[in-house]
């Protein structure tokens, strides 16, 4: 089975089977953003199941970045074949 590689700008929540208590996110997750420099970031993502004031259901939560990661820069290999000076 091949192992699933996140594309740049995307992310998956995954219900969290292991919630204890209610301070503990009901969804965690992940996501990968591209940077302007061109590098890629990885994301830890916590979510909970909400309700507003007005009674309107709702996820929120909270993104921050995985610790101890250098960003990685995109594969922009060309499928042209053609020399492989960028300029």
């Amino acid at each position: 089975m091949s192992q699933y590689q996140p594309k740049p700008n995307t992310w998956t929540l995954f219900q969290n089977s292991r919630k204890t208590n209610e301070m503990q996110p009901d969804y965690t997750g992940s996501a990968l953003l591209e940077m302007p420099d061109g590098t890629t970031k990885e994301y830890r993502l916590s979510a909970w199941k909400r309700v507003s004031k007005s009674n309107v259901k709702f996820i929120g939560g909270f993104i921050k970045p995985k610790e101890d990661q250098e960003p990685k820069l995109l594969d922009q290999t060309s499928s042209s074949g053609g020399d492989e000076t960028p300029w």
